[in-house]
């Protein structure tokens, strides 16, 4: 299992860190847009997207919890046939 969630999750690569990325981009998108408006509604939310996306770049640690689950099972001796990533 370990190493299918390796990838989605990697520091530098994964899903929270695209997904940060995304979400950084989108408020100057609109904001840079000729067509939006200049109002305290999209004000707001261009700063709900900015906290999303620094909430979501939180997120990139979640690589240290597998790190910890590699460090984990490699401590633990194995009892039953196949490899350890198999398990």
């Amino acid at each position: 299992m370990l190493a299918l969630v390796e990838p989605l999750l990697d520091e530098y690569t994964g899903i929270p860190v695209q997904l940060a990325d995304a979400l950084r981009a989108l408020p100057r998108t609109v904001q840079d847009h000729p067509n939006t408006p200049r109002t305290l509604e999209v004000d707001v939310l261009i700063t709900e997207l900015r906290t999303a996306a620094w909430e979501q770049a939180d997120q990139h640690t979640l690589h240290y919890v597998l790190d910890d689950l590699r460090s984990l099972y490699a401590k633990t001796p194995s009892t039953t046939p196949g490899c350890g990533r198999c398990r």
